[in-house]
């Protein structure tokens, strides 16, 4: 076996929490449930070849988080993206939820000074949300589509043309079971079509998170989004199928704006 047949196949994940977070809390990137190791194992498994893992990844990060990761962050850029072998983008899912309260007053909450001001206005802006979801019915979510889809339709060009070559799989978006959105998802179904619809343009695959979550919902993280280890390892898997489908050449790459 040459050298280059050896080398590790490099896995990118652009992602939020749930890329981290199960029932239990965060992890630590080694966790075997989480599902972009669920997804390396599987490419381990069926191409007989070692898988390194890049989880692009934090707790709040929204479809203006990743947009900027990927046209701002030249290590992201050209570090990372230009160099993968596999890229998963699994954003979307916080930009879809209920919003009960602007964000624009929770992003003005870090600049409050002093300490115990910003801890008092966090307390209320959380204590607030749920009221703000019921009294709206749902009605606004964090992002507006117009906005979601422009910044969405972005990151997905860019990706292709950073990653030129890569196999690729979008996780379309979950939902949840949480109080603090008041138990109430009505733009789910409307969200996720339009984001799958951008996503195909773009000659992704598309694994749909909820229809895998749902089943397990008794099972999730206290909060009521974050996914038990079975959910984590039944999405890796779906991932890790379409990926595998690609790097045996068994299925079409994205490719490049360009080709």
């Amino acid at each position: 076996m040459d050298a280059e047949a050896k080398a590790p196949l490099r896995l990118i994940v652009l992602g939020d929490s749930l890329a981290f977070t199960d029932e239990r809390g965060p992890q630590l990137p080694a966790e075997p449930t989480l599902y972009p190791n669920v997804i390396a194992r599987a490419i381990e498994d069926a191409l007989l070849r070692p898988v390194t893992v890049t989880v692009l990844a934090r707790a709040g990060s929204d479809v203006r988080d990743a947009w900027k990761l990927v046209f701002k962050d030249r290590h992201v850029q050209f570090e990372v993206l230009t160099r993968a072998d596999a890229v998963v983008v699994a954003v979307g899912s916080f930009d879809h939820a209920p919003a009960g309260v602007p964000p624009a007053l929770e992003a003005l909450v870090p600049f409050l000074h002093p300490a115990r001001l910003r801890r008092g206005a966090r307390t209320v802006l959380r204590a607030a949300h749920p009221w703000g979801v019921r009294l709206t019915a749902g009605r606004f979510t964090r992002t507006p589509w117009p906005e979601f889809a422009r910044l969405y339709d972005a990151i997905l060009h860019q990706v292709r043309a950073l990653a030129d070559g890569a196999a690729g799989v979008v996780l379309a978006p979950t939902s949840h079971r949480s109080d603090y959105y008041a138990d109430v998802h009505p733009q789910r179904a409307e969200r996720e079509r339009g984001q799958i619809e951008i996503a195909t343009g773009h000659g992704y695959p598309v694994v749909r998170a909820w229809p895998i979550v749902e089943p397990n919902a008794e099972g999730l993280n206290p909060d009521g989004i974050h996914w038990p280890a079975q959910v984590h390892t039944a999405i890796g898997r779906a991932l890790g199928e379409q990926l595998v489908a690609q790097l045996r050449d068994e299925a079409p790459r994205p490719r490049a704006p360009w080709t």
